[in-house]
């Protein structure tokens, strides 16, 4: 017979054999066992964390660069609005322009407060020009260009390559040629165009802006831009133009990209294009209109005869 206190010794002795050995391979049966098993997995979890709290930081440091769109839009705004000529639009055969300049300030040590005024009505391609000259300031600020001759509302008339000036002496109206070129006259023509005047500004064809919208204007299609005054006034050192700006804004055709309408308020010499002398404050305005409606520029009978000048 099995003597049973031997076989529960046995039987003890055993199950601290098998406790032993299961302390023993715990690392290798951590995935088996229940119970014991805890220690471990608590371990092994562990260990990741210092791996994990490295990864987030590479991903912070990677969304810095991402706000590097600020400069992109600083450079949309330093690229300018482009114009062009109204002479080069394609679609436009004649048309005329409308400057008001109102001034107070000085001219050759003189004062100078008042209005200057001109329509230049152009045909490009017949090289056809003339200028109606109006306002209280003809006399003090295109004195040189009327070489002393006691006139009002002059004319010029620009016809090929030949100049032609008429104007109201006393109760008559002369024309008159002069024999030499009159210094500074191509001024008078060019610096009466929106392009010409914003060049001398900026020194390029780009003016610099935020858009407003768009509008019909003088029936054109436009986009409206409010001029940005701070950038155009550095530009203007840059350029040494003797120009700063207090606002301004501008209309530019769709089609063409012509200045269809310019309204300036400023101090410094708005004038300096057309050649003449003037320092103070200025309000410009310009306005194209009659696009394609101008059929000819005629002279008048006055020039038939015309005197030297």
């Amino acid at each position: 017979m099995v003597n049973p206190t031997r076989s529960l010794k046995l039987a003890s002795a055993l199950a601290v054999v098998v406790a032993v050995a299961a302390i023993a391979i715990q690392p290798v049966a951590a995935g088996n066992s229940g119970g014991v098993v805890q220690a471990p997995v608590a371990q092994s979890t562990a260990t990741p964390k210092p791996t994990a709290s490295p990864t987030p930081r590479p991903r912070a440091t990677a969304t810095k660069p991402a706000a590097t769109p600020k400069p992109a839009a600083a450079a949309t705004k330093d690229a300018g609005i482009v114009i062009q000529p109204i002479s080069k639009a394609a679609s436009v055969k004649s048309y005329k322009t409308t400057v008001i300049m109102k001034l107070d300030g000085q001219s050759a040590g003189k004062v100078a407060k008042g209005d200057l005024n001109a329509v230049v009505q152009s045909i490009p391609a017949s090289k056809k020009q003339s200028i109606a000259i109006t306002g209280s300031l003809v006399s003090t600020l295109l004195g040189r260009y009327l070489q002393g001759l006691p006139v009002t509302n002059p004319t010029v008339f620009l016809i090929g390559n030949q100049v032609y000036v008429t104007a109201q002496a006393l109760i008559v109206q002369v024309c008159a040629v002069p024999r030499n070129p009159i210094a500074g006259l191509d001024q008078l023509s060019s610096g009466l165009s929106a392009d010409t005047f914003l060049s001398q500004i900026t020194g390029s064809n780009k003016v610099y802006g935020k858009l407003v919208g768009d509008a019909t204007v003088n029936g054109i299609p436009t986009r409206h831009y409010k001029l940005d005054a701070a950038t155009m006034n550095t530009l203007a050192k840059q350029n040494k133009a003797d120009v700063q700006l207090k606002s301004g804004d501008i209309w530019i055709a769709k089609q063409g990209d012509y200045v269809v309408r310019l309204l300036i308020d400023g101090t410094g010499n708005l004038a300096a294009g057309t050649g003449v002398d003037f320092k103070g404050n200025a309000n410009l305005s310009l306005d194209v209109t009659d696009v394609n409606k101008v059929a000819d520029i005629t002279l008048p009978g006055s020039c038939n005869n015309p005197v030297q000048i």
